[in-house]
């Protein structure tokens, strides 16, 4: 009789919980290196000058990630593929906290369901040069946490140096999901 009431009450239990919150979190990396770069457009680009951006599919197809050139820097960011939807959100913390950036070679993708819904991303700071045309000394490096369309509030940035930086920043991007 006890073993049966258990399991009543256990199957009780996994009958309310939604199917999407009984979902676990995933994640896949996209290593930049890898990527195919389009070399049709560096002349045009070098015309004009600059270096062509090389451009890299995440996982499932939705969003890329974009990476391309100033003078002196490197920019980063992610977009969903259709122009349409105007999302993207840039993969560095403030301007002020980090002047010239470099990145890690991976991107960490946070998922549920099969589906992004944050990324993770190593990012080197440096101060500009004495003569403010390039990096100059190095000030600090986050894994810096972006949330993707629908979980803009995900956002953050963990100090390499810190305990635990990488559990801290899985735990940001997690924690959007939270009431979903």
């Amino acid at each position: 009789m006890r073993h049966s009431f258990a399991f009543t009450l256990s199957a009780l239990c996994l009958a309310f919980v939604s199917p999407v919150r009984a979902q676990t979190v995933t994640y896949e990396y996209t290593d930049l290196t890898n990527c195919p770069r389009d070399t049709s457009m560096d002349a045009d680009a070098e015309e004009h000058g600059s270096d062509a951006p090389n451009i890299c599919p995440g996982p499932g197809g939705e969003y890329e990630i974009t990476e391309y050139f100033s003078v002196f820097d490197v920019h980063r960011r992610v977009s969903l593929k259709d122009e349409r939807a105007n999302f993207s959100v840039t993969l560095r913390p403030s301007k002020n906290e980090c002047p010239v950036a470099r990145y890690g070679n991976k991107v960490e993708w946070r998922m549920k369901g099969g589906k992004p819904f944050a990324v993770i991303q190593r990012v080197t700071c440096y101060a500009l040069n004495e003569n403010g045309g390039g990096p100059g000394k190095q000030l600090a490096e986050y894994l810096v946490v972006k949330g993707l369309k629908g979980f803009e509030s995900i956002d953050g940035a963990v100090s390499t140096k810190s305990k635990d930086a990488n559990e801290k920043a899985r735990a940001i991007a997690d924690e959007g999901l939270r009431g979903r």
